[in-house]
């Protein structure tokens, strides 16, 4: 191991043992923690909020290591927030922690590893890698509960060989325990569950601020036609959502559609949820492509099951998804994540739910 690793702080127990295990493995162990909001008043998870830059600060001077603090804010709102707007906007239905780690988070430790001379970045995800140079492999994590591979898909070998997981092989349990033992305080720290710029998880309040034109009352329709109801903007609904629909119905309805042109939204029942064909962009694999047709693992939410499927390239660089189980509602704009076994092959982001075959 390189004799000196920078290691992501978020300010919760995760990043701060896996700092306390690289210190341990007796490195030079150089904490780091982004700032990603440019004032949040309190601690949403890891953009870097006062309370989580304390916390982070905290662990590092209880372990004996160095602590500092990047501003990022201007890249993170170019990159992550006005896509997430953009993209709810559109009716589609991004993944905002895929896309800081690929275009914010690994990309800017990366670069103040190879400032600083050190040899490798360490982060608290739940992820594993094996193999030797040139043929790194990206596996899920021991816990399955805590497995975040789904989110890590886009590390390529140049990244994989610069990245460690120290919390790969233990469990969230072990994690916490651990934490204890060495006496830092975010052993019990609680989890932040939703996406960290938005506090108290209403994404639709932030993109009716920022995009109010989107929001536009319609109908809301089923399949055939019928008229069950009004809406107050497409926005507001993501494929496969059953809560907030305000339909009175005997059985369960869940949104199955939007139709942009007709701003209309489409209810059903769950069968007419199910998909089995998807066409997926930004696709980029760990190691190598898989041969046309190949049989893989696909998984289309984060935590959602891992389904067989046969993928092959189309024009354009997009891949075609034959999922030979049919999936919930996969939804535009969510990455779907290409597994053999316990490996990651790599993945991409959803762009077109294609026509079922009948």
């Amino acid at each position: 191991m390189t004799a000196r690793v920078v290691v992501a702080m978020s300010g919760g127990v995760d990043s701060s043992v896996a700092a306390a295990l690289v210190a341990e493995s007796g490195v030079e162990a150089v904490g780091v923690t982004l700032k990603l909001l440019p004032g949040s008043p309190t601690g949403y998870g890891c953009c870097g909020s006062p309370e989580d830059m304390a916390d982070a600060k905290r662990v590092c001077e209880k372990l004996g290591i160095s602590h500092y603090v990047v501003d990022l804010a201007d890249v993170f709102e170019r990159t992550v927030i006005e896509p997430f707007v953009s993209d709810y906007a559109a009716l589609r239905t991004p993944n905002p922690c895929v896309e800081c780690n690929r275009s914010v988070k690994f990309g800017a430790f990366l670069r103040l590893a190879e400032a600083w001379k050190a040899g490798a970045v360490a982060t608290g995800h739940y992820a594993r890698v094996e193999g030797r140079p040139g043929e790194r492999r990206l596996l899920r994590a021991a816990d399955e509960a805590k497995d975040q591979t789904y989110f890590l898909h886009s590390l390529g070998q140049a990244e994989l060989e610069r990245s460690l997981f120290p919390l790969g092989a233990l469990t969230k349990p072990e994690v916490r325990e651990r934490a204890r033992a060495l006496g830092l305080h975010t052993a019990d720290k609680p989890e932040s569950m939703e996406v960290c710029f938005v506090p108290g998880g209403d994404y639709r309040a932030l993109v009716r601020e920022r995009a109010p034109a989107a929001f536009a009352p319609g109908a809301v329709r089923s399949a055939d036609g019928k008229d069950l109801g009004r809406h107050e903007g497409l926005p507001g609904f993501t494929l496969g959502q059953r809560r907030g629909l305000r339909l009175s119905s005997p059985d369960p309805l869940y949104v199955t559609g939007m139709d942009a042109e007709t701003n209309t939204l489409v209810v059903g029942g769950a069968d007419e949820t199910l998909r089995s064909r998807l066409l997926v962009e930004r696709v980029s694999w760990t190691s190598r492509a898989p041969e046309p047709d190949s049989e893989v693992l696909v998984r289309a939410r984060h935590r959602g099951r891992l389904t067989p499927a046969r993928v092959a390239a189309e024009a354009g660089g997009r891949w075609r998804v034959e999922l030979l189980e049919p999936l919930h509602a996969p939804a535009p704009g969510q990455a779907a994540v290409f597994y053999a076994a316990d490996e990651v092959l790599g993945g991409g982001t959803i762009c077109t739910i294609l026509p079922e075959v009948r």
